[in-house]
């Protein structure tokens, strides 16, 4: 499906430049981490003691730095694009 998009060029006039429309994603974003040692996840957490009233306690202390994102992965099966207009159906 081939939809028209907007653009301005370098002269400043409007113009159409059509842009095709997958029906089909095939790579995401990844919602998962590295972090220094290497190690993949979702959230990373350090164990800190604390002490308070003569009592130590353990806690967990979120990371947030030195985190690297792992960046597009493939998908396993390919899915519909949220935006693509299609009925599905089974006849």
């Amino acid at each position: 499906m081939i939809q028209p998009k907007m653009e301005r060029n370098s002269h400043w006039r409007e113009v159409e430049v059509f842009q095709v429309a997958r029906s089909f994603v095939l790579t995401r974003r990844s919602s998962m981490y590295f972090d220094e040692d290497g190690d993949l996840a979702h959230e990373f957490y350090e164990e800190t003691v604390v002490t308070k009233n003569g009592q130590r306690k353990a806690k967990l202390k979120r990371i947030y730095k030195n985190l690297t994102p792992q960046g597009i992965i493939k998908l396993d099966h390919p899915c519909i694009h949220v935006d693509f207009p299609v009925v599905l159906c089974e006849p």
